[in-house]
C-alpha cells in the first residue's frame, strides 16, 4: 500500500486537475462499427485463408510481426516501424539482445483495399533476408525491445526505440505518485526471470535515434550523452515513447499576401512511463533542435485552457522517497469523474498514436484498454484538455471479433468469451507454435488515408473515415482497420 502522504497527494491532484480542466462540450461518435479491411503481414490471412498481398513469408521469410508505427517521409514514402519479427534468426529464440525489428515502405496514398491491402515492402538485402534497424550505440534490439514511434523532421527518420526490457516481464500496475519503480523481482528458476535490474526490467526505457532516407535503416543516437547510463536515456518518465506530425503553420507571402505553408515550430512528443498501466505525459519539441530532449519543453498541467511548461531540467528534478515524481498535474487526462469508464481513470495506455485530424480539425488519441478494447479520445491542442474515451473497437461487445480478427485458444477469464469451435486456428495457419491466445493492441492511425465524408443527421457536424493498424497477439500478424467517426462541435 502507498504511503498516506502520496496517496493523499494523488487525490488532491486529481481533483485540482478537474477543477482547472474545462468541460467539453463537443462530442465525437464512431458511425456504424469498425471493420477489418485487410491482413496486411504474414503470408495468408488466418481467417479467410487467402494469401495476402504482401506475401510476407515467401518475399522476406518473415511468418510474423506487429506494431508498423507508420511515419510520414520526404518523397511520398511512408514507413512501418515493426517490432519482433519471426522468425529472427535468434538463438535462443527469445533473445533480448540482437536486432530483431523491421521497416516497411509504401508509396501508396489511394484508401487501403481487400485485394492490394497497402502494397506495403519491407527492406530487405536479399530475397527472404529482412534488414533490421539498428541503434549505434548498441542497445538491446531483441525481444520485447522495439521501436515505438517516430516522426520525420528535418529531413531525419527520428524514431523512439525501447530496450532494456525484460523477455517475460512481470505484471506492471498504476502508480501515478511513483511511475518508476519496479515490481519485486522474479526468483529463480522461474522461466526467463526478470530480475529488475538497470539492465533489464519489466519497465524499460527508451532512446532517441535518427536515420536518413538513403540509409533507413541504420540509426544513430542523438545527443546529450547521459552521465549516469551508457545510452542517452530518453527523460523520466517518457519510456513507452511516440512523436505526432503536426499541422502546417501559415505564413503570409510579402509579395501578393497569399497564404504559404511552413512546417510547424513545435512537435508534440507522447510518452507513459510504465507499460499499458499509465496515463500518457506530452513534451513540444522545437524541430530545430529536435535531437536534443533538454531543449525541450514539459506538460505540467493546466490553468483553466492556459498549458503550464516546465524545463528538462524541472521536469528531471521531482523526487519524493527517493523515487521520481512527476508534476502532480502532468498526466493529460483524469478520468475519476466518468462513472461509465470500466477502468477508473484509464491507466492503461501502453502502444498507442496521436495524429492530427485535418477533417475534423482536432487531435486524436487511439490506444487499446486491456486487450479487448480500442478507445479514442480527441483534443483542440495536444495538451488539451482531452475528451472522455469513445470505443472504436470492442471484443467484449463484439466476441464474433474472436474469430474473425483474433483467436482465443485459451479462453481468457470474462468477459473474454471461448472462441466458436469453427473457429479456424492461426496456429497451424501462420506456422508459429509460440502462442495460445489472442488479443488486440498498437491501433496506430495512418493520416495521409484520413478522408472527410458527409456527416451524419447533424449538418453541423464534421465526418471522417480514419484507416488505422492493429496488431494481434494471436495471430501474431498486423491488420488494416477502418472506422468513421464524427465530431459535433
Amino acid at each position: 500500500m502507498r504511503p498516506t502522504r502520496a496517496l493523499a497527494s494523488i487525490v488532491a491532484g486529481l481533483l485540482l486537475a478537474l477543477l482547472a480542466t474545462p468541460a467539453l462540450a463537443a462530442t465525437l461518435t464512431l458511425e456504424g462499427s469498425s471493420q477489418k479491411i485487410c491482413q496486411l503481414t504474414g503470408q495468408t490471412d488466418w481467417a479467410t485463408g487467402q494469401t495476402t498481398d504482401a506475401q510476407t513469408f515467401t518475399r522476406y521469410g518473415l511468418s510474423g510481426v506487429d506494431l508498423g508505427f507508420p511515419i510520414e517521409g520526404d518523397k511520398g514514402v511512408l514507413y512501418f516501424l515493426f517490432g519482433d519479427a519471426i522468425p529472427s534468426g535468434h538463438n535462443p529464440p527469445v533473445n533480448t539482445i540482437p536486432p530483431d525489428d523491421a521497416i516497411g515502405v509504401t508509396m501508396r496514398t489511394a484508401a487501403p483495399d481487400a485485394t492490394t491491402c497497402l502494397d506495403l515492402n519491407y527492406l530487405s538485402a536479399a530475397p527472404q533476408t529482412l534488414l533490421h534497424p539498428t541503434v549505434t550505440p548498441a542497445i538491446q534490439q531483441g525481444t520485447f525491445n522495439v521501436p515505438t514511434g517516430g516522426v520525420m523532421v528535418n529531413h531525419k527518420i527520428y524514431a523512439f526505440f525501447w530496450t532494456d526490457h525484460c523477455p517475460l516481464p512481470d505484471p506492471v500496475l498504476p502508480n501515478a505518485a511513483a511511475p518508476l519503480t519496479l515490481p519485486p523481482a522474479d526468483t529463480p528458476p522461474t522461466v526467463l526471470p526478470c530480475l529488475e535490474t538497470g539492465t533489464s526490467n519489466s519497465l524499460g526505457f527508451s532512446v532517441l535515434a535518427y536515420s536518413t532516407p538513403d540509409q533507413p535503416t541504420a540509426f544513430t543516437q542523438t545527443e546529450p550523452w547521459s552521465a549516469t547510463h551508457f545510452v542517452p536515456q530518453m527523460p523520466n518518465g517518457f519510456d513507452y515513447v511516440s512523436a505526432a506530425k503536426p499541422p502546417p503553420r501559415y505564413v503570409k507571402n510579402k509579395a501578393d499576401g497569399s497564404l504559404i505553408a511552413r512546417p510547424a515550430l513545435l512537435i508534440p512528443v507522447f510518452g507513459v512511463a510504465r507499460h499499458r498501466a499509465s496515463i500518457p505525459y506530452l513534451a513540444m519539441a522545437p524541430r530545430q533542435t529536435f535531437g536534443d530532449f533538454t531543449t525541450w519543453k514539459y506538460f505540467a498541467g493546466l490553468d483553466g485552457y492556459k498549458p503550464i511548461w516546465v524545463t528538462y531540467q524541472q521536469w528531471q528534478s521531482g523526487q519524493a522517497n527517493g523515487q521520481w515524481t512527476p508534476p502532480p498535474l502532468a498526466q493529460l487526462y483524469v478520468n475519476i469523474a466518468n462513472p461509465n469508464s470500466p477502468t477508473g481513470d484509464e491507466q492503461c495506455v501502453g502502444e498507442h498514436s496521436v495524429t492530427w485530424n485535418a477533417p475534423l480539425r482536432i487531435w486524436l488519441m487511439t490506444y487499446t484498454c486491456g486487450g479487448a478494447q480500442v478507445e479514442a479520445r480527441w483534443a483542440l491542442k495536444p495538451w488539451g484538455p482531452w475528451s472522455s474515451p469513445i470505443i472504436l473497437l470492442s471484443a467484449v461487445q463484439n466476441p464474433a471479433l474472436y474469430c474473425t480478427l483474433f483467436w482465443n485458444k485459451a479462453n481468457l477469464p470474462p468477459p473474454n468469451p471461448p472462441p466458436p469451435a469453427t473457429c479456424p486456428s492461426p496456429l497451424v495457419s501462420q506456422q508459429i507454435p509460440l502462442l495460445s491466445f489472442g488479443y488486440f493492441y498498437a491501433p496506430f492511425v495512418m493520416a495521409r488515408f484520413t478522408k472527410a465524408e458527409p456527416p451524419v443527421g447533424d449538418p453541423k457536424a464534421k465526418a471522417a473515415t480514419l484507416y488505422w493498424l492493429l496488431s494481434t497477439w494471436d495471430p501474431y500478424q498486423v491488420t488494416v482497420m477502418r472506422s468513421k467517426i464524427q465530431f459535433a462541435p
